[in-house]
Parts: C-alpha cells; structure tokens; sequence
C-alpha cells in the first residue's frame, strides 16, 4: 500500500498473520452462528413432526368415545383448510355431536359430509344429529377453515360423553 493513502497498515501480529481484528468478536460471532443454525434445525424437526400444522405424525389427535373416534387438527393454519373426521363405532338410527362455542368462534365450517338432518341450538354449543343406516362404522366429514389464530379450548360430546379438546392455530 502507499503511505500516501491514508490507509493504516495493520502490524504483524506474533502468529504471522497481517490482521487488525479483534479474535474474541470473531468467536462470539461463530457461536451465535451455531446456536442459530441449531435453532433453525430445532424448528425444522418440529414442522418435520408435523407441530406446525399441514401433515406430519403429529398433525392430528385422536380423541376416544365409548361409540366413537373423533380426529381432529393439534395445530391448524389460519385461514388455512382442514378437517375434522368423526367415525361412529356404535349401533343406532341416528348419532348427535356436540360442540361447544368456542370451537365455532375459531372456526367456519365450510361442508360437511353427510348434511346433519337437525342442527340443533344448545346453551352455549351447537348439536348436530345425522340418521344411520346400515352397520356401522358410520362416518361424519366436516372441513373447517380458522378465521383467527391463537389458542383454543372446547368441549366435543358424543353419546353422553364430554371430552376436552385443545387446538392450536399458527397465523
């Protein structure tokens, strides 16, 4: 370099290099790198697993009925589309599911599959009871869409039987 640039050559350091860094920065600034990529892996194997909603192993929880299985989302996307699968294992001309309120404040239901034959009004939660033909299983389909994220907790009821649910919505 020329002296007439104004530039300061950096002297040479006992190890032979021609640096002027400071080393410690340097290795707080690697280790920062390393806790980062693994952070980055950590959220990798999460959405891998499915806690992010969109597929994965544990994308859905099964919840057990006396006469029934419901399989719902554990993690949901707003705005995003998702089903909730309800199998009836029991006997009988017709079968009622009950859902609390906040499900439907977090929630549209966009079809179900087969049509309810009543929709009835509850304090608080909404029924639905489809006729039944045939041997069961029976096999109720209902796609939801999240209208707002957060958390959310209500109660399914089938057969007498009330269950909590916990359901996450990832915006």
């Amino acid at each position: 370099m020329d002296q007439d640039t104004g530039l300061a050559i950096p002297s040479v350091r006992p190890d032979g290099l021609q640096l002027d860094e400071h080393r410690g920065r340097q290795r707080r600034y690697w280790r920062m790198q390393r806790v980062a990529w693994w952070g980055f892996g950590a959220v990798m194997l999460v959405a891998v697993l499915g806690l992010t909603g969109s597929g994965g192993v544990f994308h859905k929880q099964t919840i057990a009925f006396a006469d029934a299985t419901v399989e719902i989302p554990r993690v949901s996307r707003w705005e995003g589309s998702d089903d909730l699968s309800i199998t009836f294992h029991g006997p009988g001309d017709s079968h009622e599911v009950i859902i609390t309120q906040p499900f439907f404040d977090r929630f549209a239901i966009e079809r179900i599959q087969p049509e309810p034959d009543q929709n009835p009004l509850l304090p608080g939660a909404q029924a639905m009871r489809f006729a039944a033909t045939g041997a069961p299983p029976h096999q109720v389909k209902v796609d939801v869409r999240a209208t707002h994220f957060g958390w959310t907790r209500f109660d399914i009821a089938i057969g007498g039987e009330t269950r909590p649910v916990s359901l996450l919505v990832l915006p």
